[in-house]
């Protein structure tokens, strides 16, 4: 499966984020909340978290409550069909601490299906579901809070939250000019989820490590966890930056070196690398090629694996945050040595097996399915992970979700047929404007693959998934990224066929153009609209 090797709470693929106000003094003096809006159908749809007082009202309206009562808004964006929001909801959202916190701040429920969701993704800088947003009244940003982590860990984030510290970017700032940080302000650094932010072109990447690695050694010498979790965020970003480069053949350079050191030195100790592990699980195949072109290769690689087993048997974890830590492993082992070893292959399905026999709430269940398919592809067990898939459609509340999956392991497996149904009745049964968009998508893109003679059809389906656009505030961010890849894939599948599909192109191009007509010039998604097949 196409699943990011990690499965913080909110990858992906998304990951938990919160993007804290810097307007935070007498945030906790006890202020009385502003009266809340009139309930919303959406509040009804939220019941599924209910130790937290979300706001029954749009987000608008959530700002001005957060004015009155003088307290950070906090912005919960997800789906109902995304497996780590569902997590999400059953491992932090419930536990009586973070609950507690909660009343600190006036909490906002967005799925992103809502109306208006989506533009407001695009303003806050969110893609990924699930993502947990807080600001002030007047919309800064200071921070953003990785998933994955000690569930323990969540109520003190929230309390870094409150202080009145800067935003994460003017601390980078700070740092990159030489200035020493303190404690608390390493600590808000350290527990951003840079993970989240869009990534940017190579130079950008490389940018942003080079100011992480100047944030860390401005941390103070007691800040070795938060030094640490700076170190293995600069490698991440590093490696991104050379991503093409190495998966060329290409050697790293001698700055990726330098950032794969600086994590030699956090596995160097153990207690350390523990701490920290989390976050040792941003790095992924691109940064273990990095490794096995070093001499020290092997040493590594028993670092890491020992550290990802300990995160892996860690009750202070999801469960599905262990298995992720045991398909990092893999991944490394696979990159490393070019093969998993029996013993190890044996010992992760016995696990995974193990887990799945477990009889979970759907909530908890979804999040583990989402962390054992990886590990099954890494394993090359695709036949077993669509058996597994097939198993959940009974069970889950939106099966459609897994469809797109049963779809993407019946092409690997080399099923055209079967991965088309798949793929349609996923669209098929699809709910809400952005989420149909979404799969509406991921079927044409997937006839495009494999049936591209049948014209007619893909231009049927095709207009058909341009339809769900129809609307107000709909092309932004998560949509507007997957309309560009439909337009790549569109003009590609022309130029392979020499031309032969101009005549549905011209038609598509057409159909959107009746979209963009609603849109005011004056919106940024009417630009996004307009270039769909331009010049095609």
């Amino acid at each position: 499966m196409k699943r990011i090797h990690r499965l913080p709470l909110g990858l992906a693929v998304g990951a938990l984020s919160l993007l804290l106000c810097s307007c935070s003094r007498g945030t906790a003096t006890g202020t009385a909340a502003a009266p809340a809006a009139a309930a919303t159908p959406a509040a009804h749809r939220h019941a599924d978290a209910p130790g937290i007082a979300w706001f029954n009202g749009d987000v608008a309206d959530a700002f001005t409550a957060a004015r009155t009562a003088r307290k950070p808004l906090l912005l919960y964006w997800g789906a109902v069909w995304c497996p780590p929001c569902q997590q999400l909801k059953s491992t932090v959202f419930s536990r009586p601490d973070f609950i507690a916190k909660s009343a600190l701040f006036v909490p906002v429920y967005l799925d992103g299906d809502d109306a208006g969701a989506q533009k407001w993704g695009e303003q806050f800088h969110v893609t990924g579901y699930p993502t947990v947003v807080v600001l002030d009244a007047d919309r800064h940003e200071q921070m953003r809070i990785a998933g994955g982590m000690d569930l323990e860990q969540y109520a003190a984030v929230l309390d870094n939250a409150l202080a009145d510290l800067q935003p994460a970017a003017a601390l980078l700032d700070q740092a990159a000019a030489g200035h020493a940080l303190a404690l608390g302000q390493c600590r808000r650094l350290a527990f951003n989820a840079w993970e989240l932010d869009t990534l940017g072109d190579a130079a950008a990447s490389a940018a942003l490590a080079n100011r992480l690695d100047a944030a860390a050694r401005q941390c103070p010498a007691d800040a070795r966890n938060e030094r640490a979790r700076l170190a293995i965020f600069g490698a991440a970003f590093a490696t991104h930056a050379e991503a093409a480069a190495l998966k060329a053949g290409n050697a790293p350079s001698a700055a990726l070196l330098a950032h794969a050191k600086a994590v030699d030195d956090v596995l160097a100790n153990e207690g350390t690398a523990i701490a920290v592990a989390d976050a040792l699980q941003m790095l992924d195949e691109d940064f273990f090629r990095v490794v096995k072109s070093r001499a020290n290769a092997a040493a590594w690689l028993a670092r890491f694996s020992k550290i990802m087993d300990v995160a892996a048997s860690q009750p202070n974890f999801a469960e599905a945050d262990q298995l992720a830590a045991i398909g990092s492993k893999l991944q490394a082992i696979k990159t490393i040595n070019g093969a998993i070893p029996v013993g190890a292959a044996r010992a992760a399905t016995a696990r995974v097996n193990a887990a799945l026999a477990e009889r979970q709430i759907p909530y908890v269940r979804s999040g583990i399915i989402n962390a054992v398919l990886p590990i099954y592809d890494l394993l090359g067990q695709n036949e077993q992970a669509y058996k597994v898939v097939q198993g959940e459609l009974a069970r889950s509340a939106t099966p459609y979700y897994y469809k797109a999956d049963l779809g993407e392991l019946a092409e690997q497996l080399g099923r055209k047929n079967e991965a088309i149904k798949w793929y349609s009745e996923g669209f098929a049964e699809a709910q809400g404007p952005a989420t149909r968009f979404q799969w509406g998508a991921i079927y044409a893109s997937g006839l495009l693959r494999l049936d591209p003679d049948d014209a007619t059809k893909i231009g049927t389906v095709t207009a058909q998934v341009l339809g769900e656009l129809d609307g107000p505030d709909r092309i932004y961010q998560r949509a507007r990224m997957r309309l560009e890849k439909l337009d790549v894939a569109l003009r590609k599948w022309n130029t392979d066929a020499k031309g032969a599909h101009h005549a549905t192109l011209v038609d598509l191009r057409t159909r959107m153009q009746q979209i963009c007509g609603k849109i005011p010039k004056t919106e940024a998604a009417r630009g996004s609209c307009d270039a769909f097949l331009a010049n095609a």
